[in-house]
């Protein structure tokens, strides 16, 4: 199967009969019943599945992971993928071209934001179409049947992060460029933070803050900032953390990665990152829904479904930096250990979670953080 490049990309595949008829030991094919099922499943128009993109694809960034995901959705049988580039005020709009306009019955839309009245309007209006919204904030909204909720725990992979940016830092001195201080942010901060710190306590996270949407050149400005501050090893939890690897690569320093494989652009200098598994949450319910099986309406999770994984690490993590991130990752996977379990103080000494208290990956009182965690200091 081809793929079609451009706003209007679209994939069709044909039903492969070489498996089947090795799985049968090739005397299916020659059955006259097999051929006209085949010929019928052949001639079945393919299930339209649309992404709408937050932006440009090749981001280097969250919209390049899911439209990672939509080439791997695009390679499964009687598939056809629809992708439109949107901006946030088009969001809505591209939805409605591809539910109502090119027949899509399958829409993932990467970042509802303040367009999910006019999403959830739609998705009314499309009774036929399953809408796929990411964003775990979204799980507590009251939903059409047809609206579903997917989003992965990105702070349980930068906990791990954390761990090998600890080890790695000789300055005891890491850099965080980081978009705002809303709840979501925070969380991922300060699980990299504590992740940091379980590493080595004398480590101190700088954290410089940008801005919703910062341009390319602030995340590079701000990361050379931190770096001419002391920091030795630099990440990042924005849209796109290319700008901060380009700059740590360039100064000699270590960076970590987030959403995509990134170690290509810093080959010296590259640790880990944080990347989530759209691919395997994507395609499972695409799967689902051709199928006419029931598909989770509310899907969330870290390692232990999948949902999260860590980049291979690069060459500068040590042994001892690798054993520990694996065992806490393991611990993660398996539910017997939380990112946020006390004690824990924030930046100003004050208890932030007691002795004895832990909160589990999929606790609301996550997404509702104001604080930073102890080592933390915002740079101006």
């Amino acid at each position: 199967m081809k793929r079609a490049s451009g706003p209007d990309a679209a994939v069709t595949r044909r039903s492969l009969l070489t498996g089947l008829s090795l799985g049968m030991g090739g005397l299916a094919l020659a059955s006259p019943l097999y051929a006209r099922d085949a010929r019928a499943q052949d001639a079945a128009p393919p299930l339209r599945v649309g992404f709408v993109y937050d932006g440009p694809r090749a981001d280097f960034g969250v919209v390049q992971a899911h439209a990672d995901a939509a080439h791997a959705v695009a390679t499964l049988p009687g598939v056809r993928v629809e992708e439109i580039e949107a901006t946030p005020t088009t969001l809505s709009a591209a939805a409605e071209e591809l539910a109502g306009g090119r027949g899509c019955r399958v829409v993932f839309v990467t970042a509802p934001g303040d367009s999910l009245p006019l999403l959830l309007a739609q998705a009314e209006a499309h009774r036929d179409t399953a809408f796929l919204l990411c964003g775990g904030a979204f799980a507590d909204v009251r939903l059409p049947d047809n609206v579903g909720v997917y989003d992965a725990y990105m702070d349980e992979g930068q906990h791990i992060a954390g761990i090998v940016a600890g080890y790695a830092s000789r300055a005891r001195k890491v850099g965080l460029v980081a978009a705002e201080s809303s709840p979501r942010v925070l969380r991922c901060v300060n699980a990299f933070a504590l992740g940091v710190r379980r590493a080595d306590p004398t480590v101190a996270v700088r954290l410089a803050l940008v801005g919703a949407s910062p341009a390319p050149d602030a995340v590079a400005a701000a990361a050379r900032a931190l770096v001419a501050d002391g920091a030795d090893v630099l990440s990042g939890q924005l849209a796109s953390v290319r700008p901060l690897c380009e700059v740590a690569e360039a100064a000699g320093v270590r960076c970590c990665g987030l959403h995509i494989d990134l170690s290509t652009l810093a080959p010296e200098g590259f640790l880990t990152g944080t990347q989530p598994d759209w691919t395997r949450i994507c395609a499972d319910t695409v799967q689902r829904i051709q199928s006419g099986r029931a598909w989770e309406r509310v899907r969330l999770g870290g390692f232990g479904r999948g949902h999260v994984r860590s980049t291979a690490y690069g060459r500068g993590v040590g042994v001892e930096a690798r054993a520990h991130a694996d065992a806490a990752r393991m611990q993660l996977a398996n539910g017997n250990a939380a990112v946020f379990r006390g004690p824990i103080l924030d930046n100003t000494g004050r208890v932030a979670l007691a002795k004895g208290k832990a909160l589990k990956s999929d606790d609301p009182a996550l997404d509702r953080l104001v604080w930073l965690a102890e080592g933390v200091e915002v740079v101006r």
